[in-house]
C-alpha cells in the first residue's frame, strides 16, 4: 500500500539541486542615451563636488539614476542586447547558498560604469514583485540581507545574483534587468526550494498488550507531498515484497519554519515476529534524487528500538 500526499509529484528525476540549463531571454530598445556619473562601479571613491553649484550636480546625478531605474521597471524589453537565464527551474536546500544565472553572452569585457541592475522576485508571498538587489554606478543597495552581485564577475558580462541561506519564502520568479547604456533587456527564472526529510524507522510496543507497530517518521521535508511504502523479505525469501495490509498513515503536521513532518505505521502480525524478517520503509520526496529505503530487521521478539535518524544532507 502506497502512502501519498500533496498535489505534486513526491518524486522527480532530476540532475541534481543546481542543475541550470540556460536559454536566451528577450531585450532590447535603443531609447535616450543616459552617460552614467565618471565613476567605477561600486568599487571606486565616491564623487568630489566642488564648493560651487555641487548641489546642482547632486540633484542632477540623483536625477539620472532616478531615471534610469524607472527605465528598468517600467519601459518595454526589445531588440539589441541579450541575456540568458536558466530556462529549467533551479532546485536548492533549506538554508544552502545558490547562484541564480543571469549572463550576457559573447562579452569579454564590459564597462560597468554603463551598466545598471535590477533583481526582483515574485511569488505567492508577495501580492507584488518586490526587489532584491540593485545597482547603477555608485549606487549599490542589497534589500534582501547578503544578496550580491559580483563586478569582478560583472565586467565580464555576469549580473547572476548570489543568495546566502536561503528560506522557503524566497522560492519563486527571479527577474534579471539589465541597462548596457542606451540598451536594455530582462530574463526570468524560477528558484524552488525543498527540504530534505530527516528519516528514523523504529518498533513501538502499544499500551495494554494491543501489539507492537513498526514506524517510519519523516521531519522537517519540504514540499509536502512524498509517498511511502513498505516492504518485506525472509530467510527464506530474499526477494522484498510490497506490504498492503496494516498500514496507517497519520496526518501531515506543519511545522513552525513551514516544513512538514508525518508518520506511517505498519501494525505487525504475532505469527510474523519470527527472527530474520527484514522490514523496509521506502520514501519518495522531491529533495531525493532516488527513493531512500530504512531498514529494520525484527529481533526474536520485538522490542522498543530507534535506528539512528538519518542525516538532512542528501
Amino acid at each position: 500500500m502506497t502512502s501519498q500526499r500533496g498535489s505534486e509529484s513526491a518524486h522527480m528525476n532530476h540532475k541534481g539541486p543546481c542543475h541550470t540549463a540556460l536559454c536566451s531571454s528577450s531585450s532590447s530598445s535603443h531609447g535616450s542615451s543616459l552617460r552614467p556619473p565618471k565613476s567605477c562601479g561600486g568599487q571606486s571613491k565616491p564623487v568630489q563636488f566642488s564648493t560651487v553649484g555641487s548641489s546642482w550636480v547632486a540633484e542632477r546625478q540623483t536625477g539620472l539614476l532616478t531615471l534610469l531605474l524607472s527605465l528598468l521597471w517600467y519601459m518595454p524589453m526589445a531588440g539589441g542586447l541579450e541575456v540568458k537565464t536558466a530556462e529549467m527551474p533551479q532546485m536548492v536546500f533549506l538554508h544552502a547558498n545558490v547562484t541564480i544565472v543571469c549572463v550576457i553572452p559573447g562579452l569579454s569585457h564590459l564597462d560597468i560604469t554603463t551598466v545598471g541592475i535590477i533583481w526582483s522576485l515574485k511569488n505567492e508571498w508577495h501580492e507584488a514583485e518586490v526587489p532584491i538587489y540593485e545597482f547603477y554606478g555608485n549606487h549599490l543597495k542589497a534589500f534582501r540581507p547578503g544578496a550580491s552581485v559580483s563586478l569582478l564577475g560583472l565586467e565580464r558580462g555576469d549580473a547572476s545574483l548570489h543568495l546566502p541561506r536561503i528560506e522557503l519564502s524566497e522560492a519563486g520568479e527571479y527577474r534579471c534587468k539589465l541597462v548596457v547604456t542606451p540598451d536594455q533587456a530582462e530574463g526570468t527564472t524560477r528558484l524552488d526550494v525543498v527540504a530534505y526529510p530527516a528519516m528514523a524507522l523504529f518498533v513501538k510496543a502499544e499500551r495494554y498488550g494491543e501489539g507492537q507497530h513498526i514506524i517510519c517518521k519523516l521531519d522537517g521535508f519540504y514540499p509536502e507531498a512524498f509517498d511511502i511504502k513498505w516492504e518485506r523479505c525472509t530467510l527464506k525469501d530474499s526477494r522484498f515484497r510490497v506490504i498492503t495490509d496494516g498500514i496507517v498513515i497519520g496526518p501531515t503536521v506543519k511545522n513552525d519554519d513551514g516544513t512538514f513532518s508525518v508518520t506511517s505505521s505498519l501494525a505487525l502480525k504475532p505469527a510474523l515476529e519470527d527472527r530474520g524478517i527484514i522490514y523496509h520503509c521506502v520514501v519518495s520526496h522531491r529533495s531525493l534524487l532516488v527513493p531512500r529505503k530504512l531498514n529494520l530487521t525484527l529481533p526474536e521478539k520485538a522490542a522498543m528500538q530507534v535506528l539512528l535518524p538519518l542525516s538532512r544532507n542528501p
